[in-house]
């Protein structure tokens, strides 16, 4: 029987750091893929307000993301906690004004494919525990 080394926690929050930004990488490319076929199957203002809409939790999603793995250090549960309240605080943040800045500056927008891009992206967190093992 071979024998079996389990992993450190340093080698454990590596692997989840890498599946967190590799799911991000597959929304990025999601939302691209949507947007061009958007662009060339109904018109511009759609395919950009699709990726406006999809961009408002794309980006607070790798804010957070950045913020709980930032540093290279094993951290305290407590320290994790930490890191979960101010990232979900900065992600909620970000959210806010990014929504308030499209809807003062974009115009025209296309409401509905906005709000589909918006919650279709959100609605793909659902599949992160797949990617997310």
């Amino acid at each position: 029987m071979e024998n079996f080394k389990p992993f450190s926690s340093r080698e454990l929050i590596k692997a989840k750091k890498n599946k967190v930004f590799l799911f991000l990488l597959w929304q990025f490319t999601g939302v691209f893929l949507v947007t061009i076929i958007l662009y060339f199957t109904r018109n511009y203002l759609d395919a950009y307000s699709f990726l406006l809409g999809s961009m408002m939790s794309v980006l607070p999603s790798f804010y957070m993301a950045l913020r709980i793995f930032s540093g290279s250090s094993v951290k305290t549960a407590q320290d994790i906690v930490k890191s979960f309240y101010k990232g979900e605080a900065g992600k909620f943040f970000i959210t806010a004004i990014l929504l308030s800045f499209v809807f003062i500056f974009v115009k025209p927008l296309a409401a509905e494919l906005f709000f589909i891009g918006f919650g279709v992206t959100i609605l793909s967190h659902w599949l992160s525990p797949v990617v997310i093992k």
